[in-house]
């Protein structure tokens, strides 16, 4: 499995010869990459906030959401798979589970509010050898432990630092503990002002707990076995 940077949220996962792309806010300053320049076989939506959709609606590909966000793009004529909380989605050999995660939702509806766009979520990718955690945007909550520990078993998390909308770095490692993944990578930092962060304090914090992996955006790592593959990360 590879697991591709691209800033804030958005990942790009490729595994049994297919890609998918995770939250692709592409505006988020830190990518070189365009909607144009991506291909993905199917994408991931965590929720409905703008930081997150981005180019969703530019992208020729299925869209994996919360039933509520599959309703709103399929009325903007995209193809969507809506799902919810605690099932399984299968693709191509490739097993999705929508986790729970705390916070909120909304979707654009061209007005001063935001539509519903149910609840906020994550996803466990499971190609059979690594399982790759993606929090979304979440608070710490305790179904980290004995939900997604215990029954997911992830390897590898994408885990948001940026507080102020989502964990700090103190909570994230708490989650990374919980967890008991072998490596972490910190997102949702440094995009905005509100969410600058300093990733050394998340990697003091975690400790021993897990190999913190603070990846540049555009870069890859490859993950065997539900580990990092020596001097597998390239730009």
């Amino acid at each position: 499995m590879k697991i591709t940077f691209r800033g804030h949220n958005f990942f790009e996962v490729e595994t049994k010869g297919k890609t998918i792309v995770i939250d692709p806010f592409h505006e988020n300053g830190m990518t070189k990459v365009r909607p144009k320049d991506l291909k993905p076989d199917l994408v991931l939506l965590t929720h409905g906030h703008g930081d997150h959709t981005g180019c969703v609606l530019e992208l020729d590909a299925p869209v994996v959401a919360i039933y509520e966000i599959a309703q709103w793009l399929e009325r903007q004529g995209r193809e969507a798979v809506g799902m919810n909380i605690g099932g399984f989605y299968e693709f191509e050999g490739i097993r999705i589970w929508m986790a729970p995660a705390v916070h909120s939702s909304g979707l654009p509806t061209g007005g001063e509010t935001l539509g519903n766009g149910g609840n906020p979520a994550g996803f466990v990718i499971d190609d059979g050898e690594t399982r790759f955690y993606i929090m979304g945007d979440t608070g710490l909550f305790s179904d980290l432990k004995h939900v997604v520990r215990d029954l997911l078993k992830p390897d590898v998390v994408a885990v948001p630092i940026g507080d102020l909308f989502t964990m700090g770095p103190e909570h994230a490692a708490i989650a990374v503990e919980w967890l008991d993944v072998t490596v972490a990578i910190p997102c949702h930092y440094n995009t905005f002002p509100p969410i600058e962060k300093d990733p050394a304090d998340f990697i003091k914090a975690v400790g021993d707990a897990a190999v913190v992996n603070v990846m540049q955006p555009d870069t890859t790592i490859e993950m065997v076995g539900g580990r990092i593959k020596e001097a597998a990360v390239t730009a």
